[in-house]
């Protein structure tokens, strides 16, 4: 159920945007063809037909953030047994999603967010929209928030029971960097504590450098959303 009041943004707005745009042209471009003779009806026809795939494309997105991402956020927390006094950091917390979530989910324990606010990579994505969520949806008292890289973070070592992080490691442009924070999220866990990580693409690569830190890894299963995910833990070996 999506909570009263609570809004989690745009993914990629600009991308979203740019679909719908592509799809508006294509689809008067077509209409305009068809108009012309019968060879323009013709094209005209296939050129509104391929402009519905960006709609739909665009489509899936906003309901993704409009309704799905609250039944994403239950399909990745409910990978846990949780206790409820579990230390826990979301990489990438953007408005809250999973930071919020799992707050909803500890009674004696607590969630840090950390994120560098890019709003290209989400609508809104500022550490005020972060906190009314938390505010909305009971947890304020729960969660703490940092403007922090994923591959330079301040934490120390062994910090956290549950590291989480959605649609964010894939912002990293280099594979040098994407791995470095891969090393990061193992060592701010504490020996057993366990990593989920979703996202897009670039899956098989994060669990290579999952598994070469000597982590027990999961074969990545597929949530029903789009972008289409692939969600995988990474448990850190007891020293």
């Amino acid at each position: 159920m999506t909570p009263t009041g609570a809004s989690y943004g745009l993914d990629a707005p600009g991308t979203v945007l740019a679909l719908l745009i592509g799809a508006t042209l294509g689809l008067l471009s077509g209409l305009a063809l068809a108009a012309t003779s019968t060879h323009g009806r013709l094209v005209g026809a296939g050129l509104a037909l391929v402009a519905t795939i960006p709609l739909g494309q665009s489509v899936l997105m906003l309901d993704y953030a409009g309704r799905r991402k609250f039944q994403v956020r239950d399909r990745i927390l409910d990978s846990i047994a949780w206790r409820g006094d579990e230390q826990v950091l979301d990489i990438g917390t953007g408005r809250g999603l999973l930071l919020i979530g799992a707050a909803k989910r500890l009674q004696t324990g607590s969630a840090v967010g950390i994120d560098i606010w890019r709003r290209k990579d989400l609508s809104g994505n500022v550490a005020g929209a972060t906190l009314r969520n938390a505010e909305v949806e009971g947890v304020l008292t729960r969660v703490r928030l940092r403007s922090e890289d994923a591959r330079e973070m301040s934490f120390g070592n062994g910090s956290f029971d549950v590291v989480v992080s959605n649609l964010c490691l894939h912002n990293i442009r280099s594979a040098e960097g994407r791995q470095r924070a891969c090393v990061e999220i193992v060592r701010v866990l504490k020996p057993g504590g366990v990593a989920l990580i979703s996202d897009y693409t670039r899956i098989d690569e994060y669990t290579a450098a999952f598994t070469r830190t000597g982590c027990i890894v999961t074969s990545p299963v597929r949530i029903n959303c789009f972008p289409p995910l692939r969600l995988f833990s990474a448990r850190r070996v007891r020293d």
